[in-house]
């Protein structure tokens, strides 16, 4: 079983390493998010491919 000063200092050293983790990608949180989202999202802009066809005469 743990002792109290070891449940303690683990607490210490995951603040020591989270807290300014934290405050570096929330820096970068929006190109990280948009990198992500490039990455792993499904393109919504391309369309299948073909041929546009006008319906009627273009009027002047």
């Amino acid at each position: 079983m743990m002792s109290l000063a070891d449940i303690i200092e683990l607490m210490a050293i995951c603040a020591l390493l989270f807290v300014p983790l934290g405050y570096l990608i929330r820096k970068y949180a929006r190109r990280i998010e948009t990198i992500l989202r490039l990455l792993f999202s499904r393109p919504r802009y391309v369309k299948p491919a073909g041929v546009l066809y006008r319906q009627g005469k273009n009027k002047k």
